[in-house]
């Protein structure tokens, strides 16, 4: 009985729920962008599940459950429109401002701790930043890689390359290079990779890119 009663009042402590709410909503969140394996599934319906029980005891204040929501809606839109940071700023924002107005004042014992809410909202941010640069590289190798395949393909110019243009090869449009001056309409062929541009030449003409 006193475990039980221990473990009650444990999961109405404002700073407890909160805590397995954002933990729980955070699962919910990797789920979205990683579905198919169940795991992130079901650990965000334990956390949340729990979370309730302290939701419906405490005072909430639905705007500042609803700025959560947002917060998180932002830092999943931030995986996806990639806008190098503001939604995930703005999510951070969100955040904190809906963590403060989670509960109400009254009664003065419903508090949830300042240091606990900077530590979640910096860390989230933190992680949300670390989880986006990840992405965007995994994204750009993902791209290298199905461009390896476009080295020794021939195609056209169809901007002067000085040394930057614009190159039609297989059907589509790349961003390419080249060490001496293309005209427009001149015939290329791709000799390598630099970045996320191919190298190129002109038809005919010997030379070496880098890769």
């Amino acid at each position: 009985m006193e475990v039980a009663r221990a473990l009650w009042e444990l999961l109405i402590n404002p700073n407890v729920t909160y805590v397995l709410l954002i933990a729980g909503l955070w699962f919910v969140v990797l789920a979205w962008l990683v579905p198919g394996t169940g795991v992130a599934e079901s650990i965000a319906v334990v956390l949340l599940a729990l979370a309730l029980i302290g939701l419906v005891q405490l005072p909430i204040n639905l705007a500042g459950l609803l700025l959560i929501a947002l917060a998180m809606g932002l830092f999943v839109a931030e995986f996806h429109v990639q806008s190098h940071g503001a939604m995930a700023l703005g999510g951070a924002a969100a955040l904190a401002v809906g963590s403060l107005l989670l509960f109400r004042p009254e009664p003065e014992a419903v508090r949830l701790s300042r240091w606990l809410v900077a530590a979640t909202t910096l860390s989230t941010l933190g992680f949300a930043l670390f989880a986006l640069s990840v992405g965007v590289k995994a994204q750009r190798l993902a791209v290298r890689t199905g461009m390896e395949h476009l080295i020794g393909a021939r195609g056209r110019a169809t901007t002067d390359l000085t040394p930057e243009g614009t190159v039609q090869v297989s059907s589509e449009l790349w961003t390419a290079i080249a060490d001496e001056p293309i005209e427009a309409g001149q015939e290329v062929v791709v000799v390598g990779l630099d970045g996320l541009r191919l190298r190129v030449v002109r038809d005919g003409q010997q030379g070496d890119g880098k890769t």
